[in-house]
């Protein structure tokens, strides 16, 4: 097999506010082969999240009615999938988003081709690693 993983179709939640980013984003991401449905605030996430399952989120950090860390904090305790926040306020964010697993940080501005790059190298890492923990629970057990 060579060692290449193929590259998959994930389904993505996108969440932000701003519709010219959404549709960039979106639009990215569909051409590169991806499903994405979109929110555009914290709790419209949430309730997505909630209802349907999703393989990747991208998150804005600064949402309406509940921000990106708040919406990534509750969705740690349900489900475990990769996160791409996207912010224009790292230095203000950055000890928050610290010690949050599976949390990558894209700064504003940025270029929307490499969403789709950053998404699949995110979740083949994330996958490893999900593997790995498996392993290592079978070998213990």
């Amino acid at each position: 097999m060579g060692g290449t993983l193929a590259k998959q179709s994930l389904k993505i939640l996108l969440v932000d506010d701003d519709m010219g980013i959404v549709d960039v984003i979106q639009a990215s991401l569909e051409d590169a082969g991806h499903s994405v449905v979109v929110a555009n605030d914290g709790v419209e996430a949430s309730l997505k999240l909630k209802n349907q399952n999703f393989d990747f989120l991208i998150t804005d950090l600064n949402l309406p009615k509940k921000d990106g860390v708040k919406l990534v904090n509750e969705l740690m305790g349900v489900v475990k999938i990769p996160i791409l926040m996207i912010t224009g306020e790292l230095s203000n964010f950055e000890i928050r988003l610290k010690n949050l697993k599976n949390v990558m940080l894209l700064p504003k501005p940025f270029n929307p081709v490499i969403v789709p790059v950053l998404v699949n190298k995110i979740f083949k890492s994330f996958s490893i690693e999900r593997e790995k923990a498996r392993v290592k629970k079978l070998m213990t057990a």
